[in-house]
């Protein structure tokens, strides 16, 4: 999936944005989800599995035995909606430095600012956004600085 600036910075806060954090900003990978339940054939769809789960076999303890599971059932750290959460995806981002401001002179859903910027003195690279909350300004910057939108 190919995801373009426009995309991520049009994304609310929530569990599909969170989706995007965790497999772009935290390396978690998908898999397919089980075509069996204990009733026999079931619909199935990618799920989103974190890294410290390292195969299938694993990561199918963890899983409900009936009923289709949901993309985003492992992601339930809320990265995009909770500062405590979003602080985390800052202290990944090593390769970056990030600034991050609060103005009441701009539009409520555009107060808060983060910007990435590569570590590296040569760079004249940056990664902006504004959100209406820290949390999705960090997420949204965080995402553009990976995949270098």
């Amino acid at each position: 999936m190919t995801l373009t600036r426009e995309e991520i910075l049009s994304r609310t806060p929530g569990p599909e944005l969170d989706a995007l954090i965790a497999e772009h900003v935290f390396g978690w990978w998908r898999m397919k989800g089980p075509n069996f339940d204990y009733d026999g054939p079931c619909d199935s769809n990618d799920v989103l599995v974190p890294p410290t789960i390292t195969s299938e076999e694993e990561a199918f303890r963890y899983l409900p035995p009936k009923g289709v599971i949901p993309f985003t059932y492992f992601v339930n750290r809320g990265w995009s909606k909770d500062i405590s959460a979003a602080w985390n995806i800052l202290k990944g981002m090593k390769k970056y430095t990030f600034d991050l401001f609060w103005s009441d002179k701009r539009e409520e859903n555009e107060q808060w600012v983060c910007i990435f910027s590569p570590d590296d003195p040569e760079s004249q690279k940056h990664y902006k956004v504004y959100g209406g909350s820290a949390p999705e300004a960090i997420g949204k910057a965080a995402l553009l600085a990976v995949l270098n939108l």
